[in-house]
């Protein structure tokens, strides 16, 4: 007997080891949720660079686009904060 699945997608935030405790339903919203905790860190060092006046700087709370190959997109926002988001395959 052919099953076919149709796959659905859901997204997990993971902070310093330990699981948000919402799962999102794209990568934009889990995203959303990490640059809406940390807006002030985020406009802080944004003010911080615009102040080096260097155009070739990266932050280093670059906000990525999804790793899609992977499922596992790694984030840093600063002061020893790591993120994950990964992608997790549900079939409906």
């Amino acid at each position: 007997m052919n099953v076919k699945y149709i796959m659905s997608k859901v997204y997990a935030v993971v902070e310093n080891g330990e699981l948000y405790q919402v799962l999102y339903s794209c990568y934009e919203s889990a995203r959303e949720a990490v640059t809406t905790k940390y807006a002030a860190e985020l406009r802080e060092e944004w003010e911080e660079v615009k102040e080096m006046n260097d155009p070739d700087y990266k932050m280093a709370s670059s906000i990525v686009d999804e790793n899609k190959e992977i499922g596992t997109t790694y984030l840093y926002i600063e002061k020893g904060i790591h993120i994950i988001i990964q992608r997790y395959n549900v079939p409906k």
